[in-house]
């Protein structure tokens, strides 16, 4: 037993600093205020997990003094912060994946019912072992509702993991983040089979922060290649995508451009100030979004610049870029629909398709550019 305590602790030891520099390091690299918060109350619930874990395993290897009520009482901890981490995460998966249930402050509380109901099993669990029992001799058994405690923590991991899922299929846009997300439990899951035949070893502490670390890589990746307002892909990473769609199409003209600007914009900002010209920016962000989440294409989405956008997708043919250019007016309309302005937000949109005869990423933006020109002298024909 002794033989492992010294691997045990050092494994427990690596995976709490590695915490502490995240926690840390999010102040600058996860963005959102309310993102950072969550995900820092969930990392230092599991720096609790941890350390409660190593003490007690020092206590049952005799390395420090055995005292039952200690033990007892460090192994509640232990599994009451696995559950509460559970639920600190879910919050934090499910603000991730836009999960209409972390909006409401009531819905949040009531999905805590679970680690309240697993604390007051833990306080009979004192009179009665049906978690665990640490008997005279020092001797730890569990109780015969035991997995109940796992039951708790993986059930808050797989639920926020399958919504995940859901929103990876709804969203192709954003599919390849959501599924990055909905992993997480994946590997916590698998290493609770061996904690359970083999706790010598701290699997679930491995585990946790390897999926912690998968994610926040993931997360902190996601935000240096989007623009910090909209959320929407910055100019350099769009550019790099639009590069290299261009080298997968192209013999097969699948590839088409879009350039988007906003109309009047200029006029927003000089009547309502600068405020009212982000909300419009985000209200357009939000309808070029609507319009692309459901249609299975590979889209990105970026702000090109001020109140210009572009979009590069993968289409079948010009028919359905047209189809997705009505849907992105159609969602804009829903937007001023949806929210009473004193002015109505509307847009010009030049499409290019790249085939063989294009030479080069600039002559396709040129292109897209004298398509988007075109419109805009429309638009402004039509207002006289």
């Amino acid at each position: 037993m002794m033989s492992y305590l010294g691997l045990y602790e050092l494994i427990n030891l690596f995976c709490v600093l590695l915490l502490v520099v995240l926690v840390l390091h999010c102040k600058v690299g996860m963005g959102i205020s309310t993102t950072q918060r969550r995900f820092r109350r969930a990392a230092i619930t599991l720096m609790v997990f941890y350390a409660s874990d190593a003490i007690w395993y020092a206590m049952d290897c005799a390395a420090i003094p055995q005292i039952r009520w200690i033990s007892i009482l460090l192994k509640t901890v232990y599994f009451l912060s696995a559950s509460v981490a559970g639920y600190f995460w879910f919050i934090f998966m499910g603000t991730l994946s836009d999960a209409k249930l972390m909006r409401s402050r009531k819905s949040i509380l009531f999905s805590g019912s679970l680690v309240v109901a697993h604390f007051l099993l833990a306080v009979i669990n004192v009179f009665t072992g049906i978690l665990f029992r640490i008997d005279e001799n020092m001797m730890y058994s569990r109780g015969p509702v035991f997995g109940l405690q796992y039951l708790v923590i993986y059930a808050y991991l797989a639920s926020a993991g399958f919504h995940a899922l859901y929103m990876a299929n709804r969203n192709y846009v954003e599919r390849a983040r959501y599924i990055v997300i909905a992993t997480f439990p994946i590997i916590p899951a698998i290493s609770a089979l061996f904690q359970l035949f083999y706790w010598r070893v701290p699997y679930n502490c491995m585990a946790f922060t390897l999926s912690v670390l998968i994610m926040y890589l993931n997360e902190l990746g996601d935000q240096v290649s989007r623009e910090p307002l909209t959320g929407l892909a910055n100019r350099k990473h769009f550019m790099h995508a639009l590069e290299e769609g261009m080298k997968e199409h192209e013999e097969d003209g699948k590839l088409y451009l879009f350039m988007i600007d906003m109309n009047r914009f200029k006029q927003i900002n000089d009547t309502f100030g600068h405020v009212e010209g982000d909300k419009a920016i985000l209200m357009t962000a939000d309808a070029l979004r609507e319009a692309c989440s459901e249609l299975h294409r590979k889209i990105v989405i970026a702000r090109y610049g001020g109140d210009e956008f572009a979009l590069v997708a993968e289409l079948e043919e010009a028919g359905e870029a047209e189809r997705l250019k009505e849907e992105i007016f159609s969602k804009l309309a829903d937007q001023n629909a949806k929210i009473l302005l004193s002015y109505k937000l509307s847009l010009c949109i030049g499409v290019a398709r790249y085939t063989q005869e294009v030479k080069g990423i600039r002559s396709l933006i040129v292109e897209a550019d004298t398509e988007l020109y075109k419109e805009k002298e429309k638009a402004h024909a039509a207002e006289e």
